[in-house]
């Protein structure tokens, strides 16, 4: 029962953003496609699996406090206490390590200071952005960009600047709907920075975000169309799609809620 503890932390609903990295790496590929799943799966063990493993628990750690007071989230396993605090720093510690290893001595010398990007801006998200009205959505949004240039970064050179845009864009839209499925929730007032937002403004930016998202593809065309397409296509289904479906809205609960 212990491990199940530990192998929560890891939080695997929320590896479903890995997407982001297979798409960058797919759209720039030219290598066979078993060399290609071969980089991914390591890429997913070390990026996913460890970094991201150690920093979703620290991430919990600095959150126990509010968790403890949330309806849901106080039976996550550091709040509910099934681990302590020191063995989760440990876990954390060790899993860091490991990642950091992977990246620098199979990956190289950039991938490795991405891995850092990637811890720099998470615990600046955590400890700063996450308080501040706002930026705290774009401080959220900012890692899946980050991580569709992590897929181009393990296929090629090249920096697909407009491309990335849109990706932020996209990511700028889940995180309101992260917001408006919280706020829907009970114990929503646990997380102080809720209380500045409404429905209705999220959706205004979810439109403004969505409106960026076509002037880039004009800028941009006819670069990458198909992939803007893409893009606008899940944006429709998935940000505004809550309004529409109520299978999706309890996806969206069990993902951010559990």
């Amino acid at each position: 029962m212990r491990l199940i503890q530990y192998v929560r932390l890891l939080k695997f609903r929320y590896h479903l953003s890995f997407i982001c990295v297979i798409m960058g790496a797919l759209i720039f590929s030219d290598q066979s496609f078993f060399t290609l799943i071969k980089q991914l799966l390591i890429l997913y063990v070390s990026f996913n699996i460890l970094l991201y493993g150690s920093l979703y628990t620290l991430n919990d750690i600095a959150d126990i406090k509010s968790d403890s007071k949330h309806p849901k989230k106080k039976y996550r396993p550091l709040p509910s206490k099934s681990i302590s605090v020191l063995s989760a720093l440990m876990f954390a510690f060790v899993f860091m390590i490991i990642g950091l290893a992977v990246s620098y001595f199979y990956f190289g010398r950039l991938m490795f200071l991405m891995y850092l990007l990637f811890i720099l801006v998470n615990q600046v998200y955590t400890h700063v952005a996450k308080k501040i009205p706002y930026v705290e959505i774009l401080a959220n949004s900012l890692t899946y960009p980050m991580r569709f240039f992590l897929g181009v970064l393990l296929v090629t050179g090249k920096v697909p600047y407009f491309l990335l845009i849109a990706v932020l864009l996209i990511a700028f839209g889940f995180a309101c709907v992260r917001r408006i499925i919280e706020k829907r929730a009970p114990g929503w007032e646990v997380r102080h920075v809720l209380k500045y937002y409404t429905e209705a403004k999220l959706i205004v930016i979810q439109i403004i975000a969505l409106s960026l998202i076509l002037v880039v593809l004009v800028i941009d065309y006819p670069l990458y169309i198909i992939w803007y397409l893409v893009i606008i296509l899940l944006y429709l289904l998935l940000i505004f799609g809550i309004h529409f479906s109520e299978q999706l809205v309890n996806f969206y609960k069990w993902l951010f809620l559990n």
